[in-house]
C-alpha cells in the first residue's frame, strides 16, 4: 500500500517512523527501510519504504508474514492490501497529521521568562 504525505511534514520522515516504533535497516542494496514487529516475534512485521518528494514523503508499506524461504532470496509471504496494512497507514496517517496540528510551545501570560542558565536553575 503507497501513500503519499505532503509537505509541511512536522519532522524528518527518519524521526516520524522511529516515534511510531519503526527501527531502521539496511537492505543488502544499501537501500534503508523500516521495520515493526506486528506481535511478539519476528514475523509477521510491518515493512516500510519511504522516499522524500518535494518536501512530503511517500510510504510504501506492506505485511512481511514470514522469512525470505530460500537463502539468498528475497521473496517472502507479504500482504500489500488488507485490513492489517490498511490500519497500520491510517494509524501512520494520523501521527503525522497530530504532529502537524500541534502548535509550537508558548509562553502563558505573555512576559518573558527570565533565563537562569544551567548553573542558575540548580542552585536556584
Amino acid at each position: 500500500m503507497n501513500q503519499f504525505f505532503p509537505a509541511p511534514l512536522p519532522d524528518h520522515a527518519r524521526n516520524i517512523l522511529r516515534r511510531l516504533s519503526y527501527a531502521e535497516q539496511r537492505t543488502r542494496r544499501g537501500q534503508i527501510s523500516y521495520t515493526k514487529r506486528a506481535g511478539g516475534d519476528r514475523f509477521p512485521r510491518y515493512h516500510a519504504y519511504v522516499e522524500d518528494r518535494n518536501g512530503g514523503m511517500q510510504v510504501s508499506l506492506h505485511l512481511d508474514q514470514k522469512e525470505a524461504s530460500y537463502e539468498g532470496t528475497s521473496a517472502h509471504g507479504g500482504e500489500y492490501t488488507g485490513p492489517l496494512v490498511e490500519r497500520e497507514m491510517e494509524r501512520i496517517a494520523m501521527f503525522i497529521k497530530a504532529q502537524s496540528s500541534t502548535p509550537p510551545p508558548t509562553n502563558s501570560g505573555g512576559a518573558k521568562k527570565e533565563s537562569k542558565g544551567f548553573w542558575g536553575t540548580l542552585f536556584g
